[in-house]
Parts: structure tokens; sequence; C-alpha cells
């Protein structure tokens, strides 16, 4: 009985540690390098997205006010730097006046 008793606690005890996730380093948001757009230059900044798709989708965005396919984009107005913030899910873009 108290043998039953040790293996169910090891054989849960090695399922918790197998099944635990594990929660992904905070990374902060890669830099995609400048954008000229309309005369006025911009850093483009990404996270979870490849530079070249933020690129095209912050070029599109900025000289045509098109939002990418499926995001969600948010301008700041003159208090900021930031232009705009586009994001789905947890893939971002931004861009930030120079």
């Amino acid at each position: 009985m108290r043998a039953r008793i040790i293996i169910v606690a090891l054989l849960s005890t090695a399922c918790t540690a197998v099944l635990t996730v594990h929660a992904g380093a905070i990374v902060p948001p890669r830099n995609c390098g400048t954008l000229d757009a309309k005369g006025k230059r911009y850093n483009i900044k990404s996270d979870q997205i490849r530079c070249r798709t933020a690129r095209t989708y912050a070029r599109r965005y900025l000289i045509r006010e098109r939002t990418p396919r499926g995001y969600r984009c948010r301008n700041y107005g003159r208090q900021t730097r930031i232009r705009f913030r586009c994001s789905r899910g947890i893939k971002v873009l931004f861009a930030i006046r120079r």
C-alpha cells in the first residue's frame, strides 16, 4: 500500500514537471530601421512579425492609411512621438517619428 502511494506521488510529480508550460522571455520589440513617408522619417519597430512584413505594413499605413488585414490600428496625436500602433493578438508593429 505504501509503495503504491509513493509510485502515485512520483508519477504525479513527473507529469506536473513535463506538462508545465514555460512562459517565454519578455523581449523588447525588434528595430526594423527607418522609413521615409510623406517627407518625414519614422523608426519602425515590430514584435512577433518579420521586419520585412512590418516595414511593408507600415509604409502602406503611413502613405495610404490602409490598415493591414486582421489588424487593429490606433493613431496617436501630437502629444507623443508614436505615430501609430497596429496589433493582432501578440503581433505588434508601430512607428516612432524621428
